[in-house]
């Protein structure tokens, strides 16, 4: 069972999938791939994109029912990627967020360009709470880019991390390619997902990146990570690697890099 727990395959409720063609599309793209339940992940950002947890369940079982019509072998699951703010925890408690398939993992997303100074802050509320932070796509983020020791920092502090499959392909540059090499080849990396927002380049496809993983790091470790996402599914512990600290951080044109780091492609 191939897992993908961050996706953006619901239609017409974020920058994801536009319609329901595009959502069949990219059911049927994931399964050609070779991937059987996808966690659906609209954003949640607090006071501009207030995609509740009622709204995203009644859209999975209504989209369930669809597939299953159109003999696609894909089961979907509720989520969602929450924009980090200091309001997140208490949302979360009362219900407002989406956890990943209503267990103790929760996706949150940090801003491309900065880590907010109350990110530990959130990180140690939603533990006191039960919960377990999951940080999307760190490797897109500029200042780990160019201080990944943050995130070690983080991941001692109780978070875990994803990485998107385009960027160990290289969709989002050199630059964010390395990045995500480097964190998941110093046991920073806890889940592949694809992000995936459309049928083109940022298409629902983890093999070619499971492969590139395949040949950066040991076997045992690429079949952790895939593990760990198939265990998120049914809220159980996942398996965690000591993360080690990198000593040698490769410089980063932090300017002239920026923009490409925080717009990514064209979707």
């Amino acid at each position: 069972m191939l897992v993908d727990l961050h996706c953006h395959i619901l239609p017409g409720i974020d920058d994801g999938a536009k319609d329901l063609n595009t959502t069949l599309a990219m059911c049927q793209i994931a399964e050609q791939d070779g991937t059987d339940s996808i966690i659906a992940t609209p954003h949640f950002i607090h006071g501009a994109i207030n995609n509740h947890r009622e709204l995203i369940h009644s859209k999975v079982i209504e989209l369930n029912s669809y597939i299953r019509e159109q003999n696609i072998n894909i089961e979907l699951y509720p989520g969602c990627e929450a924009f980090i703010c200091p309001e997140l925890p208490k949302m979360v408690r009362e219900g407002h967020v989406c956890t990943l398939n209503n267990t103790q993992y929760i996706l949150i997303e940090l801003p491309m360009a900065s880590v907010p100074e109350y990110t530990i802050d959130v990180i140690y509320k939603l533990k006191l709470d039960g919960y377990i932070p999951i940080i999307a796509h760190p490797e897109r983020n500029a200042v780990i880019a160019h201080k990944p020791n943050i995130l070690l920092d983080l991941i001692n502090r109780g978070a875990l991390t994803q990485v998107n499959a385009t960027s160990v392909k290289g969709l989002f540059g050199k630059e964010v390619m390395s990045t995500a090499i480097d964190l998941i080849q110093h046991k920073m990396v806890h889940f592949l997902a694809s992000d995936a927002h459309t049928t083109g380049g940022r298409s629902p496809k983890l093999s070619s990146a499971m492969s590139i993983i395949d040949s950066k790091v040991s076997l045992e470790t690429l079949e952790t990570i895939i593990s760990n996402s198939q265990a998120v599914l049914k809220g159980e512990p996942i398996m965690i690697e000591e993360p080690i600290k990198i000593k040698e951080i490769k410089g980063l044109n932090i300017f002239g890099n920026l923009l490409k780091i925080v717009t990514g492609i064209n979707r």
